[in-house]
């Protein structure tokens, strides 16, 4: 920002008094601090802040700090400051789940890596060093107390002059390498291939105001190992039985593959292709059902089929 957009940004016109930038300051950081509920504008105030700091400089050059080096001059918390790092990646986990749980839901512990903030330099990614002034204390701000407010202003002494030195620690990064361990809770009724978003548990973004610290989310995927003969359909979990036609008529027992092994499911008499045996609580989460599809099987030869029923009812007849 040069000395004509600072002038602007304050209402000012250009080669106003210093005096009269601070007013100016002090007028609109009141309404626009982010602590001011009514009216506070985190971007305006950080702009408003950058010009009053740019006009103190006067015609100095400017010196960039840390990527997203934001606003510290009005607060009303000690050091405030809005400090963001290079976009973050995205952190993809992999997690392979079996059928039966991804039907009722499970718990699993995740671990990886990820880039935390850095606790040397406070995810700022420098340290800063004293400057040599015994007025504000190497510091280069000093503080003014009005009300239950805290101004933040350049020292008059060393006009502000701030140094530093890259952290070693981040080498300027601001993050560092952390490893996490979390537990998670797998939803009942999770499929194949969804993704599950774990809301701040990605790579360090920055701070605000020097506490609340952001993290971009990360992201699990869900692969389920197939269990042979079964498949979720919504809440239900689908299976399907092959049966001859004279067990269909007749009815029969038989044996199911299920998500608690195996069990025995009874097929009434005159049961037709497509229908359906249910079995209560062994769908998702329990509330849904286990549904079983029959299919039924009839011989290839037809009017065989009805030769034998024609003779057996003819047998019956005759015993009548």
């Amino acid at each position: 920002m040069n000395l004509s957009e600072a002038y602007k940004e304050l209402n000012l016109s250009d080669g106003a008094s210093p005096e009269e930038a601070k007013k100016a300051f002090k007028k609109l950081a009141a309404i626009h601090h982010p602590d001011n509920k009514a009216t506070g504008n985190e971007a305006k105030f950080k702009a408003i802040n950058e010009a009053y700091q740019r006009i103190q400089k006067g015609d100095e050059p400017q010196i960039s700090g840390f990527p997203g080096q934001g606003f510290s001059g009005f607060s009303g918390f000690p050091n405030a400051s809005f400090r963001r790092v290079k976009q973050p990646e995205n952190i993809e986990i992999n997690l392979t789940i079996d059928f039966k749980e991804s039907v009722l839901g499970c718990k699993k512990e995740l671990k990886y890596s990820r880039q935390a903030k850095c606790p040397n330099c406070n995810g700022t990614g420098e340290i800063k060093l004293h400057n040599g002034c015994t007025k504000c204390g190497g510091r280069g701000q000093t503080t003014i107390r009005r009300g239950n407010m805290i101004f933040m202003t350049p020292c008059p002494t060393c006009a502000g002059q701030t140094n530093t030195e890259q952290c070693k620690s981040c080498k300027g990064e601001a993050c560092v390498a952390a490893d996490v361990a979390i537990q998670v809770s797998i939803p009942a009724g999770i499929l194949n291939n969804n993704i599950l978003r774990l809301e701040n548990m990605g790579n360090y973004a920055g701070s605000l105001m020097g506490m609340m610290d952001q993290y971009v989310d990360a992201y699990c995927h869900i692969t389920v190992i197939p269990e042979p003969g079964l498949s979720l359909n919504g809440k239900d979990v689908i299976s399907n039985l092959t049966i001859s036609l004279l067990n269909a008529i007749k009815g029969f027992k038989y044996t199911v593959n299920t998500i608690d092994g195996q069990k025995e499911i009874q097929v009434p008499p005159q049961s037709k292709n497509n229908e359906e045996v249910i079995i209560p609580n062994l769908g998702v989460n329990r509330v849904g059902n286990q549904k079983v599809i029959l299919d039924v099987q009839y011989p290839k030869d037809l009017n065989k089929l009805i030769e034998t029923l024609e003779s057996i009812d003819g047998r019956l007849i005759s015993l009548q």
